[in-house]
């Protein structure tokens, strides 16, 4: 939503954003729009479609698609007129590829789902090329998207220049995708967090050389993996934690039955420093002695789901180990001062939760963490 000035020739001063934290109101209709599609099954290009993008640009730039890409058009142009002309055959492709890479940076980011679209298809996304749709996303969600396909993915999606400014893409439960298209991902050079899991057409080697190839590896940039029900193994998790040890922050590999509890700590252990979101649901390897010891080496945890993990009966042995870290460590900022965990469906019982909760409470007489053992239907137990 906008409010313009009266003087025509000042809109562009006079405009101003009417938004709330971490959005505004013109994406959240336009988002409620394409959910209550989605829910009616009423969703297609017809109603979401090249004018839907252009207005979804709008919102959350203030700014007419059409004039974005003009002025990207017209900056291109002036650079390569200011650009002295130099004939060098070996870098002529490096330099064409360069110059024609789009800059849109001064421009607000905005979050996109198009969560469950089972409609979408190659037509959705080159909507969204066509409305420019790429200057101002930041944050993709396409889970259960199942009409997402090698070629949209790899052609489309991560083709150079189409969305150059994304930095979270979710392909959860994407079960068409293979290996061939996860590759295209490092094209996404700016992508901070990847989550594929429940795409069983994926393997773990496949996520792992990506990760190795992504330009945002080698700056650190790149701090989010969440790949569970991949089948990862001892091996394949080493491998990835040697990769991301020293920036990772999150990582799900849950609905790994291969993964054993000492497997587990030792290749957890690399990623000490960084780690404050991890993702182990349905592990049969995690067992309290598995839960202690993550306590202990991982101290800037802040979010634990061992949903499923039916052999941890009790988190006071996590919690001991956070203390320990938290004596030993010059440092307050190292350790997390909460800690939130999912936990339905593991061996913890009410009572065990409660008294962990009266051993560990701050200054306040708060408990030093939360956790859910049941939702309750009122969504407490989804968080990403």
């Amino acid at each position: 939503m906008m409010k313009g000035g009266d003087d025509d020739n000042n809109n562009n001063n006079n405009m101003e954003f009417l938004a709330i934290e971490n959005g505004n109101h013109a994406v959240e209709c336009l988002q409620m729009f394409i959910d209550a599609l989605v829910e009616s099954g009423r969703a297609g290009d017809s109603r979401i479609g090249v004018h839907f993008f252009r207005e979804w640009v709008q919102a959350v730039t203030g700014q007419d698609a059409i004039s974005i890409a003009a002025d990207q058009e017209e900056q291109q142009q002036k650079q390569q007129q200011q650009r002295p002309k130099k004939r060098q055959k070996g870098n002529k492709s490096n330099n064409n590829s360069s110059a024609s890479r789009p800059n849109y940076d001064h421009l607000p980011l905005g979050s996109l789902s198009l969560h469950n679209l089972a409609s979408a298809s190659i037509n959705t996304f080159r909507s969204m090329q066509l409305a420019n749709v790429g200057s101002c996303l930041g944050t993709l969600d396409l889970t259960g998207v199942h009409g997402l396909t090698d070629t949209i993915l790899s052609k489309v999606i991560c083709a150079d220049g189409s969305f150059p400014r994304l930095q979270r893409l979710s392909l959860k439960n994407c079960r068409k995708l293979t290996g061939k298209s996860i590759a295209s991902i490092v094209q996404l050079y700016n992508l901070q967090a990847l989550d594929v899991g429940g795409c069983f057409n994926l393997h773990p080697n496949d996520v792992i050389e990506m990760v190795q190839q992504h330009p945002g590896t080698k700056r650190g940039t790149f701090t989010e993996v969440y790949a569970s029900g991949l089948g990862w193994t001892d091996v394949a998790l080493e491998e990835l934690m040697d990769v991301t040890s020293k920036h990772i922050r999150g990582l799900g590999v849950g609905f790994s039955p291969y993964l054993s509890g000492p497997g587990l700590i030792l290749a957890l252990n690399k990623a000490a420093g960084s780690m404050d979101r991890l993702s182990i649901p349905f592990c049969a390897g995690v067992d309290d002695a598995v839960v202690s010891a993550l306590g202990k080496n991982l101290p800037k945890l802040a979010v634990l789901d061992i949903r499923g993990c039916n052999k941890v009966y009790s988190l006071t042995g996590m919690m001991d180990g956070r203390i320990a870290a938290s004596n030993a460590s010059a440092m307050v900022d190292d350790v997390a001062q909460h800690l939130f965990v999912l936990a339905r469906y593991s061996g913890i019982s009410d009572k065990a939760l409660e008294e962990t909760k009266k051993l560990y409470c701050n200054e306040q007489g708060d408990p030093m963490f939360e956790c859910i053992l049941d939702g309750g239907g009122t969504g407490g137990g989804v968080r990403r």
